[in-house]
């Protein structure tokens, strides 16, 4: 085994890093030879951390994979200076395949009293957002227009480590180390991406909004800029954003829409009418005009203009047909500062148009 040591400029995006971590983080990827811990053995584990504003880069190579053991005993005694370590979808394999390891070797598991933060699950959310067919690392570097100088995959990186095992080849060598050392700090330039994941969440620096005829139009300055301009829009609304600027339109409609009583069998309904009265008040109904009124028929109508409301926020709720799919409130202009004061319809209305549950 032996460790390669390699060092690169502070990263234009430290000022992500530090917002979103503590300073003492270490991200890490590791490669190895298959996917199941008892049949295969770790071959290369990087990592990269910042020291006095500069990215550090360090990588374990095994030589002879017998060494198994001294590579997690060294790495875990490196992890001892570091509270969080970083990793791409590492909750899901890097992290259980070194407790298996650690764990055949009766070493004791390093990563206990370390926050560990996942970068494919807080991205991957965003996927529709940002219009990504996959959630591999690659398409998030390809999404930021990074350029890669490694063309494999870790699969396919397999057979060329055993080559090298049995060669001792240095351009497969440096093959194998290119892989992992762009993997590593591939994950530092991704962290901008994270930008997106505040778009609900982060107090905006600016935030006006005015009706346009029928549509209610957000202006949102944002506390951090995108790295990519994005686009999406549906019948529901549309949201724009580029730089540090947001904008959210959201359709109105002009409509006749019910707003149903939940307590139906307190309710009498009028067909003449189309609407229903609550018993209290039905009782002076003349019993041939009213019948018992169902879930169905069981609302009172509307007109005017309807905004909609993903989850409701506004009371009360309305439909233009039975009380399912998108619920909608009446727009009433004496209510527009409750609308632009309620962060909770702002968020709800940019996660649905971004696909977030």
């Amino acid at each position: 085994m032996f460790q390669i040591k390699d060092i690169t400029k502070q990263s234009n995006h430290l000022s992500a890093f530090y917002r979103n971590f503590t300073k003492n983080a270490i991200f890490f990827d590791i490669e190895t030879t298959g996917l199941n811990w008892r049949t295969s053995h770790i071959y290369l584990i990087g990592v990269s951390y910042l020291l006095e504003d500069t990215w550090h880069i360090k990588q374990w190579f095994l030589q002879r994979p017998s060494e198994e053991k001294e590579l997690l005993l060294e790495f875990s005694t490196f992890l001892k200076s570091f509270q969080c370590i970083i990793h791409f979808n590492g909750n899901s394999f890097d992290i259980p395949y070194l407790q298996h390891k650690y764990a055949f070797y009766q070493l004791s598991q390093p990563f206990e009293d370390l926050e560990s933060a996942d970068l494919y699950r807080m991205l991957k959310p965003w996927k529709n957002l940002l219009g990504l067919p996959g959630m591999k690392q690659k398409d998030l570097e390809d999404f930021q227009k990074l350029q890669r100088k490694d063309t494999f995959s870790g699969g396919e990186l397999i057979p060329v480590y055993q080559r090298y095992l049995s060669t001792a080849d240095e351009e497969l060598l440096s093959l194998l180390l290119l892989h992992n050392y762009e993997d590593v700090t591939g994950m530092i330039d991704l962290l901008p991406l994270l930008s997106y994941t505040r778009l609900t969440t982060e107090a905006y620096t600016e935030k006006n909004c005015r009706l346009l005829k029928d549509c209610l139009s957000f202006s949102l300055q944002l506390s951090d800029a995108v790295p990519q301009e994005i686009q999406q829009e549906d019948a529901i609304c549309s949201l724009h954003v580029a730089g540090d600027q947001m904008e959210l339109q959201i359709y109105g409609k002009q409509a006749t829409m019910k707003h149903y009583y939940t307590d139906y069998k307190n309710y009498y309904y009028l067909p003449a009418e189309d609407t229903a009265l609550h018993k209290s008040i039905a009782a002076y109904v003349d019993t041939g005009f009213k019948e018992r009124a169902k879930a169905s028929n069981c609302y009172q109508k509307m007109d005017g203009l309807f905004l909609p409301q993903p989850r409701i926020c506004f009371h009360p709720a309305f439909y233009p047909e039975l009380p399912k799919g998108m619920p909608y409130f009446l727009y009433q202009e004496a209510n527009l500062s409750d609308i632009i004061s309620s962060d909770q319809y702002l968020h709800s209305m940019i996660q649905y148009i971004c696909g977030i549950k």
